[in-house]
C-alpha cells in the first residue's frame, strides 16, 4: 500500500527545530527533537518520531521538517501483544502510515492504514490482524 500514495521526495535542506505546540511535543521534546534531527523519514519532508510506551508499545508524533509544526498521533498509543509484526510503519516517499496492534490499549487489534493529508491522517483501510501462533514452542 505504500507504493499506491507516493510521495515525491523534494526536501534536502536542514529540518526546523520541533514546535512545542501539542501535548506530546512538550512532554516527549527530547526524542522528537532528536528523531527530527536525524531528518525526514516519512512523506518528504516529514518526521515520524516514535518512543516506546511500555512493553510492547509505542507512541509517536509527526513533526514538519519545513516548519517545525507538531502532530500528535490522535489515538495516543500502539501496543500489540500476539500481532504478528506489530507497531507503526512509514517510508519517506509515502504517505501512509502502517498500524498494527490496539489503539490506547483498548484491546481493539486491527492493521490500519492512515493516509496522511499534511494535518490528520485519515483511515483508509483496517483489516483483522494476523497473530502469532504461540501454541507451536518451535
Amino acid at each position: 500500500m505504500f507504493g499506491k500514495y507516493p510521495a515525491e521526495i523534494r526536501f534536502h535542506g536542514t529540518p526546523a527545530r520541533p514546535l512545542h505546540n501539542t501535548p506530546n511535543s512538550r512532554s516527549f521534546r527530547t526524542v522528537i527533537r532528536e528523531d527530527e534531527s536525524a531528518g525526514p523519514n516519512f512523506a518528504d519532508h516529514y518526521t515520524v518520531a516514535v518512543w516506546g510506551c511500555g512493553s510492547d508499545c509505542v507512541a509517536f508524533s509527526i513533526v514538519d521538517a519545513i516548519t517545525g509544526k507538531v502532530f500528535d498521533f490522535p489515538w495516543g498509543s500502539v501496543s500489540w501483544n500476539d500481532e504478528k509484526d506489530g507497531g507503526v510503519g512509514y517510508r519517506r516517499d509515502s504517505r501512509v502510515i502502517h498500524v498494527i496492534g490496539s489503539l490506547n490499549e483498548g484491546g481493539n487489534s486491527a492493521d490500519r492504514w492512515y493516509l496522511w493529508d499534511g494535518t490528520k491522517l485519515k483511515l483508509i483501510s483496517k483489516n483483522a490482524v494476523q497473530h502469532l501462533d504461540r501454541s507451536n514452542p518451535n
